[in-house]
C-alpha cells in the first residue's frame, strides 16, 4: 500500500515538472546501449536500422531494447532471478538471450555493444521497465518516470518503440563468448558478472563506470520467479 502511494506521488510530481531537470529535459541518460550478436549487427548495417522486435516475454511490447550503463553496472549483476531449479543474475539472462537462437556455438559467439544517444529520440516513444516480478508493469512505463524505479533500486531496461537509424549508433566494443553450453555460459557469467561487459567497454570511457561498480559492495537483490 505504501509503495503504491509513493509511486502515485512520484508520478504527480513528475507531471507537475518538479522532478524534471532545470534544463527542461527529463532525467534520461545521455546514452543508451544495445547488445546484440555480430551476425545481427551485420544485418543492422545492411538494412540501415536497428529494427524493433517483439518482447520475448509475456508483454505486448515491440521495440528496441536497451539499458543505461550506470544502472546495468550497479543493478543487473546484483539482481538475481530465482526459480525452483536455478538462479541467475539479470546480466547473465541478457547475455544468454542473445545466443538463444543460435544452435551451433561450439566455436564461441561474437557479441557487439552499440552506443545510442538519446538526443533526437522522440521521448514519447521511449519506455522504461523495471526488472522486478513484483511491479506488474510488463508493458513498460513512460521513461519520464525512470527516477521512480531507480530510487527503488530496480534494475531497469528501456524500450524505444521506433526503428533506430545506423547513423545514430556507434559500435563501441566486440567480445567473443567462449563456452561449451548455455549452462557453462551461465556459470561463467554468474561467477564474474561484469567481466563480459568490461571486455566490451575496454579502453572506452564506460570502462571506468563498470569497474567502479564491480569493486563496490552492493547488496544483492533476489526476484523470485515462482
Amino acid at each position: 500500500m505504501l509503495a503504491s502511494g509513493l509511486y502515485k506521488l512520484g508520478r504527480r510530481l513528475i507531471k507537475g515538472g518538479r522532478l524534471i531537470e532545470k534544463t527542461g529535459k527529463p532525467d534520461i541518460p545521455r546514452y543508451l546501449y544495445h547488445m546484440t550478436t555480430k551476425q545481427n549487427y551485420e544485418s543492422i548495417l545492411k538494412s540501415g536500422k536497428i529494427h524493433t522486435s517483439p518482447d520475448c516475454g509475456m508483454s505486448n511490447l515491440d521495440g528496441v531494447f536497451m539499458f543505461d550503463m550506470q544502472n546495468f553496472s550497479k543493478r543487473w549483476a546484483n539482481t538475481v532471478i530465482q526459480t525452483p531449479n536455478a538462479e541467475a543474475n539479470l546480466g547473465t539472462a541478457l547475455f544468454c538471450k542473445n545466443i538463444c537462437n543460435f544452435e551451433d556455438v561450439t566455436n564461441g559467439l561474437d557479441i557487439v555493444l552499440l552506443k545510442i544517444p538519446t538526443k533526437g529520440m522522440d521521448i514519447s516513444k521511449l519506455k522504461v521497465r523495471p526488472q522486478s516480478a513484483n511491479t506488474g508493469i510488463l508493458n513498460g512505463d513512460s521513461a519520464l518516470y525512470k527516477s521512480i524505479y531507480t530510487r527503488r533500486k530496480n534494475a531497469i531496461e528501456y524500450i524505444y518503440e521506433q526503428n533506430i537509424d545506423v547513423s545514430n549508433i556507434e559500435n563501441i566494443g566486440t567480445t567473443t563468448l567462449k563456452f561449451g553450453s548455455i549452462e557453462d555460459l551461465k556459470k561463467q557469467a554468474k561467477k564474474s558478472p561484469l567481466d563480459i561487459l568490461l571486455n566490451l567497454v575496454k579502453g572506452r570511457p564506460e570502462e571506468k563506470c563498470v569497474r567502479a561498480f564491480k569493486n563496490a559492495d552492493i547488496e544483492q537483490q533476489t526476484i523470485k520467479a515462482f
